[in-house]
């Protein structure tokens, strides 16, 4: 009876996990976006250097499902600092997103598997949504459209370089 059974709950696995022909798994990034520290693999020094200011602060953010780190930068001519918001989350969520976007997007080329900008009229920021495919999202933001590009190609020349 023991060997019975065996022999049917081998039979049930195996037809659980049988998927249809030409099917292939997506490869997925293994990232616990609960330890994930944005401002910890995107070094502010490197946020401050693509804006041409100084880097003054870091406040991380985490969840279970993203990860993201507000920086505060100097601009060079001196004067009040200006924040820029960087998360990472999962690749899956790029397209997704894009459905609670109201603002018109525009496609941006060289930036990764894709990307995207829309100024969100809500808060008035610029922001930037860059994919690599099975492997991340990325949101950069900035005060105005030249802002946003810097902090994305800052992030995605650090991302891109190595995987946190």
């Amino acid at each position: 009876m023991t060997a019975s059974l065996l022999v049917l709950a081998a039979a049930a696995f195996a037809a659980a996990h049988r998927q249809p022909p030409g099917y292939q798994a997506t490869p997925q990034a293994h990232r616990d976006y609960a330890t994930l520290n944005v401002c910890q693999v995107v070094p502010g020094d490197a946020i401050a250097r693509a804006l041409g200011g100084t880097f003054a602060e870091a406040r991380p953010f985490g969840d279970k499902s993203f990860s993201r780190c507000t920086y505060f930068v100097v601009p060079s001519g001196g004067g009040q600092r200006k924040g820029y918001v960087v998360y990472i989350q999962p690749a899956e969520d790029f397209e997704g997103l894009k459905r609670y976007i109201e603002d018109p997007i525009t496609p941006i080329d060289g930036l990764g598997d894709g990307a995207y900008m829309f100024h969100d009229t809500g808060d008035g920021r610029f922001k930037i949504h860059v994919l690599k495919r099975g492997d991340v999202t990325i949101e950069a933001s900035g005060d105005s459209e030249a802002s946003a590009r810097q902090v994305a190609g800052a992030v995605v020349a650090v991302l891109w370089k190595k995987t946190p």
